[in-house]
């Protein structure tokens, strides 16, 4: 590799995290305020709203490293370009394929990343992520043991305790449900108790009642019961966090060597294995794709004073091309696991384009041919 090729190189990839840290912060505060109002109003601490923001962080890496690489090679060959950097380049007998030498070995090195992080890091980070979600759903018990109080374990959602025996009762329950825009529920009790099944916290109560008052109807309905099984799944932190799903806890290993049971144990079908399994292979490659997309896109045409704003466009719109031929390449997956190759629809697409736009690049008197006769048109 070259002096100029290192140069090149060492200037896409400074401005690729540049991008990567601009666009991951946006993204990463867009989860951490929902994070926050969750974990905050759960009466969790600070430093566990820190850790589960951390856990967040990569998997959003994968998302923003296209749009970043995207950009770092758009920024870096547009100045190159303006500072006639590439003109003296080419002038010395560098073709445009082999001044995309050092583009491609930055993709090449950015998709190789990627793929370290899609295969263990991602799946690492869930697995913490899912176990300490489950922790801090089941201290919902301690946090609603709070007699006297008022509390609002969810919006809508007003729970009341007047004691706790030293048996463990709790008496004088309070339960005030305004979730239903339509209805109030109002559940009073003399006592209960806290139960778990499955991870998932049910209320029982005892003697009580349960008044439902329909506010467009101004109808009141009671009901007496002696036994009530209040399921509050819906208050835990675990549920209505975007939690991460079970399949994402899974490494690639195990994807591949026993997609059936993995389909079994994490309650998906085993095309969605075989999905995501590709998936992981899919995204970082299309770093690589979008990279060589955005120095190509200004490889064509020659110098303007206008800037480049019209190859600018030409790669945003093919990169929303290879955007909508990944989701057709998902459509046809789902349907049949033999498919499993309309996956990589969008590398293939991304290659042929590059071929292509190195081909007008390199033949500079073609393109002028095609512009001079769609003017003429």
């Amino acid at each position: 590799m070259s002096r100029f090729d290192r140069y090149l190189f060492t200037q896409y990839f400074l401005m690729f995290g540049f991008f990567s840290l601009i666009l991951l912060f946006i993204y990463w505060i867009n989860k951490a305020i929902a994070l926050f109002d969750n974990l905050i109003s759960d009466g969790q601490t600070f430093l566990v709203f820190l850790e589960f923001s951390i856990l967040t962080i990569p998997p959003i890496i994968p998302i923003v490293a296209p749009l970043a690489a995207f950009a770092a090679a758009i920024f870096v060959t547009n100045r190159l370009k303006n500072d006639s950097e590439l003109t003296i380049m080419q002038a010395t007998g560098f073709s445009p394929l082999r001044l995309s030498r050092s583009i491609f070995l930055f993709g090449l090195v950015v998709t190789i990343i990627l793929l370290i992080i899609s295969h263990y890091l991602i799946p690492k980070s869930n697995n913490i992520l899912l176990k300490r979600q489950n922790e801090v759903a089941s201290s919902l018990n301690a946090k609603l043991l709070k007699v006297g109080s008022f509390i609002h374990p969810q919006i809508g959602v007003t729970f009341y305790i007047g004691g706790i025996s030293t048996s463990g009762v709790i008496e004088d329950v309070f339960v005030l449900d305004e979730r239903n825009k339509d209805r109030e529920i109002i559940i009073t009790s003399k006592s209960g108790y806290l139960i778990t099944n499955n991870n998932n916290p049910i209320l029982v109560l005892k003697d009580g009642i349960v008044q439902n008052y329909d506010l467009k109807s101004k109808n009141l309905s009671t009901i007496h019961f002696q036994d009530l099984s209040y399921d509050l799944t819906s208050w835990s932190v675990k549920e209505r966090m975007s939690k991460a799903k079970l399949l994402l806890t899974y490494s690639s290993f195990d994807l591949f060597k026993d997609p059936e049971l993995i389909s079994i144990l994490s309650d998906s079908s085993p095309i969605s294995v075989l999905e995501e399994l590709h998936s992981r292979i899919l995204t970082p490659l299309l770093a690589l794709i979008a990279a060589l997309i955005g120095f190509s896109a200004l490889m064509i045409g020659d110098y303007s004073r206008f800037g480049a704003s019209k190859q600018i466009s030409v790669g945003i719109v093919i990169l929303i091309l290879i955007k909508l031929s990944e989701s057709y390449g998902n459509e046809l997956m789902l349907k049949s696991q033999g498919n499993w190759l309309a996956l990589y629809l969008p590398v293939l697409i991304g290659i042929l384009i590059f071929s292509f736009m190195m081909l007008l690049a390199s033949n500079q008197k073609l393109l002028g041919r095609i512009s001079r006769a769609s003017e003429n048109t």
